[in-house]
């Protein structure tokens, strides 16, 4: 029975996605509509598979995977074959891990698994790579057929499908016990390695599940429901209100807010009557319409936002263009293919229909990855239809590992003087290979330590080491906390606490009175976009262990020169060639999300002036502050005023370029803390 509620909930579902994803400060939790859409894509599969009789579990099988073949996938073939084309006129190969990234996206969410292969890859949804790949929003759809290959096979074992007297009850039982296992799994998971909570049917199969348990209770007391019908209209305003606030709540405790969601969308869908008012509002024309066409719009939202993000740029002159063309096309591939294969019968028997659905997706995807592995091997580079690159002498975060030279011969060696993973746990790290100049023998020692910037700005120290002032040793930890104090609990958890306990003990256990340990890290935890009390709570934890450090080296005659945070790069969702201007381009402060150096300033204030009055407390802490390189003008942005860029990658790791600009900045301060002859120096020489 078609219940045309069900598309406004979906209208409601599919808007607070694209809003969400075009502006994330307008809807928060919009990202939530891809829940709603679960829980009533559960609803829906209950209905349907209920709805019909068959004769066997092979006709029960083969009747419900067509039509899933047939709902699905020649909409999504479309957009996929149309996308990746895109891809390779407008994505840049230069950016060739990216590229490839967004085709094996595509390809992947063909058979169901994107969300597998984006897990495997570990992109955060959140993140600026999920950003600028064109089928990220496709791992949804990899969790439901995940989903269809378990669900169809309960309802026939518990036997709720084939009318069993104890169907329903054990059907119900088995559901309720594997959404419960579920939910903790998502919420036990969501703590420890929230990327794959967020990924993968075992965690997301609670939402499903909720929706499946919504129907069944709906059509196990259809009768007492009716009897209610006025107080469960009453309930679904108070409903419909709670559901709009959470999608405008700020994103700080996801799990939370999912949880949240999912159960307002199954409370809201038990509560629906045609009595109510938010029924009536859900069933308008046009909010049904949109219902309607809700999966073609959120198939082609986020090819036009991250191609438009590559090309034209999102403001207030583009988005409108945008959104019309994200409607122009859903509505195209609704009436014009999605409806079309929907509605026709593919053969006249069932058997032969599935078999024609199936061999044909089969073939296209055959035809899809061996067209598009063809233009990427063969034909990318001579495909894209931009003219420049970034010019950088290395670009990438890959080449925070290359080897570095001093004196015409290789001096510090990547990969041996850093703890990429967990894995690393356990490393030794020579220091004769991780050093500018003769560690033992030099007249003062530079101690290199942070997070993975500390291994992009090697080419900055080296300048101490050619001017004389002492040797300068580098390691890094990719992710390391600032100091230990700050717990870390991520990917790279482990690593962190080895390089805090035991490798930075022991070199700093062989400095002596004189030398100096240099503190480089991100810092971009310690100036969120708003504050709270856990951004109060880390500046705290970063004071109390800087003070401690720094005293502990004080006791040695050892002095801390600390780097202070640099513009919020990270956050333009851009990367060094997407910044260069194309033909296509019509501002390019469009197509990144550039901050003004007054609002960046601002932002990194507390962190700022604490490091300040630290520097005021403590004899020998120091602050190092490099934000006048990267930026000088009145918006910080990937390059500097004379085209210079300044950062490699788009996790904004300063790139070569900028080191050398910042050295004079560098040893300015050295001279200072070292209270060596401030000698006269020839920048353009640096």
């Amino acid at each position: 029975m078609y219940r045309p509620e069900i598309d406004g909930m979906r209208a409601l579902a599919v808007l607070a996605v694209i809003i969400g994803h075009f502006d994330f400060g307008l809807l928060p939790n919009g990202h939530l509509g891809v829940d709603i859409f679960f829980v009533i894509s559960g609803f829906v599969i209950t209905q349907s598979l209920l709805s019909r009789q068959h004769r066997s579990f092979f006709q029960f099988l083969t009747d419900f995977y067509t039509r899933r073949v047939k709902r699905l996938m020649p909409a999504l073939l479309l957009c996929v074959a149309v996308t990746l084309m895109l891809v390779l006129l407008f994505m840049n190969p230069g950016e060739e891990l990216t590229v490839l990234a967004a085709q094996r996206t595509g390809l992947t969410s063909l058979v169901g698994l994107s969300n597998l292969y984006l897990l495997w890859l570990s992109i955060d949804y959140f993140g600026p790579t999920a950003q600028s790949n064109p089928f990220t929003h496709t791992w949804s759809l990899g969790v439901e057929e995940q989903f269809y290959l378990l669900f169809p096979l309960i309802l026939w074992i518990t036997g709720y499908v084939t009318g069993q007297k104890t169907g329903r009850r054990i059907f119900s039982w088995t559901i309720a016990s594997l959404a419960i296992l579920s939910l903790v799994g998502y919420m036990w998971l969501n703590q420890r390695n929230p990327v794959s909570a967020f990924y993968l049917m075992p965690t997301r199969f609670w939402e499903l599940g909720f929706g499946a348990m919504a129907y069944v209770v709906l059509s196990k007391f259809e009768e007492i429901a009716s009897v209610y019908s006025q107080g469960r209209a009453k309930a679904s305003w108070v409903i419909g209100v709670l559901l709009v606030v959470a999608l405008l709540l700020p994103n700080q405790y996801p799990a939370i807010t999912t949880l949240a969601v999912a159960l307002l969308t199954t409370a809201l869908i038990l509560s629906l009557t045609p009595e109510s008012f938010v029924y009536r509002l859900l069933t308008i024309k046009p909010v049904v319409y949109i219902g309607l066409i809700s999966y073609s719009l959120y198939l082609w939202h986020w090819s036009v936002l991250t191609i438009s993000r590559w090309t034209i740029g999102l403001s207030s002159l583009t988005v409108p263009f945008l959104i019309g063309l994200v409607f122009l096309l859903a509505i195209l591939s609704y009436h014009f293919i999605e409806k079309p294969f929907r509605y026709s019968d593919w053969s006249f028997f069932r058997f032969r229909q599935f078999r024609v659905g199936v061999i044909g997706h089969a073939g296209i995807v055959t035809l899809v990855f061996g067209a598009a592995s063809l233009f990427v091997f063969q034909f990318h580079a001579q495909l894209y239809a931009g003219t420049t690159s970034a010019s950088l002498i290395k670009k990438g975060a890959e080449t925070l590992l290359d080897t570095s030279v001093f004196n015409g011969e290789p001096a510090w060696h990547g990969e041996e003087c850093a703890l990429l993973s967990n894995n690393d746990v356990g490393k030794q790290i020579d220091i004769e290979r991780c050093t500018f100049g003769d560690f033992k023998t030099a007249k003062r020692r530079f101690l290199v330590i942070g997070d993975s910037y500390s291994a992009a700005e090697v080419e900055m120290y080296k300048i101490l080491a050619e001017r004389n002032l002492g040797a300068v040793t580098i390691t890094s930890s990719w992710g390391a906390s600032a100091v230990p104090e700050i717990e870390h609990t991520a990917f790279w958890g482990k690593a962190n606490d080895y390089y805090w306990s035991t490798i930075v003990p022991d070199f700093v256990d062989q400095l002596q009175p004189s030398d100096v340990v240099m503190m480089i890290n991100d810092g971009r935890e310690f100036s969120p976009k708003s504050r709270g009390r856990k951004a109060d709570e880390k500046l705290f934890k970063l004071r109390t262990g800087l003070k401690r450090f720094s005293n502990l080296l004080a006791e040695k005659g050892i002095s801390v020169i600390y780097q202070s945070g640099n513009p919020f790069l990270r956050d333009s969702k851009c990367s060094p060639d997407a910044a260069v201007a194309q033909w296509w381009t019509i501002s390019n402060d469009e197509r990144c999300i550039y901050f003004t150096r007054d609002s960046s300033l601002q932002r990194r204030s507390h962190y700022h002036k604490l490091l300040l009055q630290l520097e005021e407390e403590l004899d020998n802490f120091y602050v190092l502050d490099l934000f006048d390189v990267f930026c000088a003008g009145e918006v910080c942005r990937f390059y500097n005023e004379e085209g210079i860029f300044l950062y490699r990658d788009e996790f904004s790791h300063p790139s070569l370029e900028a080191c050398r600009l910042a050295q004079p900045v560098l040893l300015e301060k050295v001279l200072k803390v070292t209270n060596e002859p401030h000698e006269k120096f020839d920048k353009s020489s640096l």
